[in-house]
């Protein structure tokens, strides 16, 4: 992209806007707004920052078998979707491979704090599939809650999420947020499996994992027509997830 030729268009664009509707036709006003534009500028110089790359990780995902079942990596390398694929041949961020390693072999908890881009879902989330996958095979009741501050990022998690479960044979999910339906007939269900889509379907068999935000996990805890919810997790419970963790007090 050519910036400086961006950076003028806008600011031509802008000024052409306050012509027009604060002095339309009307000369000795135009030229005076020409005046004070010229005299204090509409948009501020352009700043640019250089950011820098991310350390890799001196192996690369088909490596890590360490870490992830042989099983694990062949599922989500061979994706047939590029956006959700993890390659065999791609390395993994050092910080990436660092949370897999404690999360999965060291059984510590961990926060990632790391730029936008760096791949913070994956720190996380490919370690919860693997253990789930490993441990919890088709089973019922939540083992994963992943904690949302806003509905917005649940759902930008969705896609990836769809595609990584329908990998792994097996591994089920659902988002309980204010908008999830009560209930839904057998023919949608069946379409949008791995996920569940209804609150009568999470109520009669639990997914092993959960997107869901503060406040609809309050509204589960004490809720009456949400006891099945607890009944059937009882004891299955392995991992809880806040993303922007910061935004929580």
């Amino acid at each position: 992209m050519n910036f400086q030729e961006f950076y003028k268009k806008t600011e031509n664009r802008l000024t052409d806007s306050i012509l027009s509707l604060w002095s339309t036709g009307d000369k000795e006003m135009q030229d005076y707004f020409k005046y004070l534009i010229a005299q204090e500028p509409i948009i501020s110089k352009t700043i640019f920052q250089n950011t820098f790359p991310w350390k890799p990780a001196n192996i690369s995902f088909k490596e890590t078998t360490d870490i992830f079942q042989k099983e694990f990596i062949k599922a989500l390398a061979t994706i047939k979707n590029e956006q959700f694929q993890f390659p065999y041949d791609r390395k993994p961020y050092k910080h990436q491979l660092e949370s897999w390693d404690a999360l999965l072999n060291q059984n510590k908890s961990i926060a990632v704090t790391t730029g936008t881009g760096s791949g913070k879902t994956e720190c996380f989330m490919l370690p919860v599939l693997q253990d789930i996958h490993k441990n919890c095979k088709n089973g019922k009741g939540i083992n994963a809650i992943f904690l949302y501050p806003l509905n917005a990022l649940i759902g930008s998690q969705r896609k990836r999420m769809h595609a990584w479960c329908s990998a792994l044979d097996g591994v089920r999910y659902a988002l309980l947020t204010g908008g999830t339906a009560n209930t839904s007939n057998f023919k949608d269900n069946k379409k949008a499996l791995p996920e569940l889509i209804s609150r009568d379907q999470i109520r009669k068999s639990p997914p092993q994992i959960l997107f869901t935000n503060p406040t609809m996990l309050e509204y589960m805890l004490v809720r009456n027509a949400d006891v099945p919810i607890l009944e059937k997790s009882n004891g299955t419970l392995r991992w809880i997830l806040l993303d922007e963790a910061h935004t929580l007090t």
